[in-house]
């Protein structure tokens, strides 16, 4: 695998998602964000946990802060569990780095970890073999465990 940070997917498919969430969300406009770093926090955690799973699935500067805050309500939210599993599986978020090799998948399946439920771990765990050899190795080692059943990471 390359270790390298990949470049941003501009497939059609990916910004065609990005005009399916803007009129998913209810008239909001996402070319007028919010103006500082708390207006967006208090903007994101208004939302539903379908609004987060639309702007994560599209093309947005917003996508790592819908998958925290699903990550935040995973451990209350069926449905935020739900829609991380889901969401681990997106292309887009394979290919989006929240920084060096950790990818947003790889925050949805450390997330799901750290719910701490049954239902939680066991999609973790599905998650977690869906990746290829050489990230389950490095997303283990970014996890400091010998196995992903011995991970219990916290937010």
């Amino acid at each position: 695998m390359n270790y390298s940070v990949r470049p941003p997917a501009t497939s059609f498919s990916t910004r065609a998602g990005a005009f399916k969430m803007r009129r998913y969300l209810n008239g909001r406009s996402l070319s007028s964000p919010p103006h500082s770093s708390r207006a967006t926090e208090l903007w994101v955690r208004g939302m539903t946990v379908s609004q987060l799973k639309a702007l994560a699935w599209g093309c947005t500067p917003y996508r790592a802060r819908a998958v925290i805050e699903l990550a935040l309500r995973a451990r209350r939210e069926d449905e935020a569990v739900t829609a991380l599993g889901e969401l681990s599986l997106l292309p887009p978020l394979q290919e989006g780095r929240l920084f060096h090799l950790v990818t947003l998948s790889w925050a949805a399946i450390t997330a799901l970890l750290a719910a701490e439920t049954a239902r939680s771990r066991w999609l973790a765990y599905a998650r977690f073999a869906d990746l290829d050899l050489d990230d389950q190795q490095a997303l283990l080692l970014y996890l400091n465990a010998p196995s992903i059943e011995e991970a219990h990471p916290r937010l």
